[in-house]
C-alpha cells in the first residue's frame, strides 16, 4: 500500500487488532481517546501524532478507519508499517500454541500489536518513563511537544515532536522546567549526542540487536530495560526482551525463573526461548501479567 491517507479517511482491512491494548498501553504516550460525533460506544477511537500527521484512528468492523484531520498528509504504506498491521498474529498464535504463558495470552488478548515509532521520540518517551507511570509520561511528553513542537491542528496534542536539535537547543533546565525532573539531565544529553551527530539512532537499524543495545547504554541514563524498549518498540529487534516487574513475574510464574535472577538474565533466558519473538512474547506477557492483576 502506497497511496496516501486522504482528509475524509482510509480503511485498512484487519481481522485482529486491539486498537487500545496497542496505541495506548504503554508503547507510546502521545495518543488520547476520542469519541465520535455521535458518542456511540463503536465510534470511540484515539487521537494523536504521527510524523507531520495527526490521526484518528477507530475500530470499525473488520478493520481500522485512519484519517488525517490536520497537518500533512500520510502515506497509506506507512501507517500500516507504524501499526504493525504487517505483522503475522496468526502464525505466532500457531507457533505458541502450547507454551504455557505466551500460548494463553496470544489466545485471550488478539490483535495486540508492537508499534514501530519514530527512534528519536520512542527513545524520549522511555527516558521519560524511569520511576514514573503512564500518565505523567503523557503529560512530560506533550509538554516538550507543545512548547518546543510545531503546532499542526487545533486540539491541544496537535504537535510535531520537536527534534533533537530543537531540545538540546532548549537545555536541561527547560525540561526541568516541564517536570521532567532527573530526566531532564539525560533527555538533554541525549538531544546533544544525536543532534550533534555523534550517535545515529537510525545508524542502529542496520546493527544487530546486541551490537544496537550495547550502543544504547552508552548513553547517559539508558539502562538495559531502556534500550530493550527503544528497540522493540521502534528499531524492530525482534530479540529486545524488557523486563520490569510484571514480565518479571511472568517469566517466575510460567518459566521457572528463580526470584535470584538479574533482570539480564531473564531476558537472555527469554531471547533463548522464543528468539525473534521475544518482542512481542515481552508485550504479550506483560499484558496478561498486568490484566491479571486488575482482576
Amino acid at each position: 500500500m502506497t497511496d496516501q491517507i486522504l482528509a475524509e479517511g482510509t480503511f485498512f482491512p484487519v481481522t485482529e487488532f486491539d486498537l487500545p491494548g496497542t496505541i495506548d498501553g504503554g508503547q507510546s504516550f502521545r495518543w488520547y481517546a476520542i469519541e465520535g460525533d455521535d458518542g456511540s460506544p463503536d465510534s470511540v477511537g484515539y487521537r494523536g501524532v504521527v510524523g507531520r500527521s495527526v490521526l484518528e484512528v477507530r475500530q470499525v468492523t473488520d478493520g481500522l478507519s485512519v484519517k488525517v484531520v490536520s497537518g500533512e498528509a500520510a502515506d497509506v504504506g506507512a501507517i500500516s508499517t507504524y501499526l504493525g498491521l504487517e505483522d503475522d498474529l496468526v502464525g505466532l498464535r500457531t507457533k505458541y500454541a502450547n507454551d504455557p504463558g505466551l500460548g494463553p495470552a496470544l489466545s485471550d488478548y488478539l490483535g495486540l500489536r508492537l508499534l514501530k515509532q519514530d527512534p528519536w521520540e520512542c527513545l524520549c518517551g522511555f527516558i521519560c518513563s524511569a520511576t514514573s507511570n503512564i500518565p505523567r509520561i503523557k503529560l512530560n511528553m506533550g509538554a516538550l511537544a507543545s512548547n518546543y513542537g510545531k503546532r499542526i491542528g487545533p486540539e491541544s496534542g496537535d504537535f510535531e515532536f520537536p527534534g533533537p536539535e530543537a531540545v538540546a537547543a532548549a537545555g536541561e533546565q527547560a525540561a526541568r522546567d516541564l517536570a521532567w525532573g532527573f530526566r531532564a539531565r539525560y533527555l538533554d544529553g541525549a538531544a546533544i549526542a544525536v543532534a550533534s551527530g555523534k550517535f545515529v539512532l537510525e545508524g542502529l537499524l542496520d546493527m544487530s540487536y546486541e551490537e544496537a543495545r550495547e550502543a544504547l547504554v552508552i548513553l547517559d541514563g539508558i539502562g538495559p530495560k531502556i534500550a530493550d524498549c527503544v528497540l522493540a518498540f521502534s528499531l524492530q529487534k525482534g530479540e529486545a526482551f524488557p523486563v520490569d516487574r510484571w514480565v518479571r513475574r511472568a517469566m517466575e510464574e510460567w518459566y521457572g525463573a528463580s526470584e535470584e535472577m538479574s533482570n539480564d538474565a531473564i531476558g537472555a533466558m527469554a531471547r533463548e526461548r522464543f528468539g525473534e519473538d521475544a518482542a512481542y512474547a515481552q508485550q504479550y506477557l506483560f499484558h496478561r501479567q498486568r490484566l491479571a492483576a486488575r482482576g
